[in-house]
């Protein structure tokens, strides 16, 4: 089951495509979402690798990917970002090191404005400060991780992948191979 829109961050990118073998992130997203997303900030972060930023060239190309920033939000939704943003800043940003998590926080302000209702992410904390400061009941962001995109693969929810392409993908991610043996797809 697609879902209809996902808005990525840059970890998730990053971690998904650094690999210029396995191109897993031109193929992930279009099966993942009808329409994926990523703030003009988080596109602007992924340098290295540089087979990431390719994939997602590749994938803007195509029309899969939109750069979405604040210059596209109408008046209104510009208040209801800046709203947001601020709200996330508060508990996400660090006064001394204010460009870590910046672009965590523009991707879920634009996520809350745009009623976009995905947020691929790897980060293991933010689903709690998401629940406690964003979720309300109405247009609620739920994050999804590498990890649920493997059980969306297990599951067939996302095709073209066997059980051996799903443990790449986790390894490239920098996770433990033991761990998807034994906890994420056992044998």
């Amino acid at each position: 089951m697609k879902l209809e829109r996902i808005i990525v961050d840059a970890d998730f990118c990053i971690k998904i495509g650094a690999s210029p073998k396995y191109r897993y992130l031109e193929r992930i997203l279009p099966e993942l979402a009808e329409t994926v997303y990523i703030h003009k900030k988080v596109y602007d972060e992924i340098i290295f690798p540089a087979c990431a930023k390719e994939q997602i060239d590749v994938l803007r190309k195509q029309g899969v990917l939109e750069i979405i920033d604040e210059n596209s939000l109408d008046p209104l939704e510009k208040v209801v970002y800046q709203g947001t943003y601020q709200s996330l800043a508060n508990v996400m940003i660090n006064p001394k090191r204010p460009k870590k998590n910046q672009g965590e926080t523009c991707s879920l302000a634009m996520a809350k404005t745009k009623s976009i209702p995905y947020f691929a992410t790897d980060e293991m904390e933010l689903q709690p400060i998401i629940d406690k400061i964003l979720n309300t009941g109405m247009n609620d962001i739920i994050c999804l991780r590498i990890e649920d995109v493997i059980q969306r693969i297990r599951l067939g929810e996302i095709s073209g992948f066997k059980r051996k392409e799903a443990k790449v993908l986790w390894r490239l991610a920098g996770k433990r191979t033991d761990v998807f043996d034994k906890d994420i797809w056992a044998i």
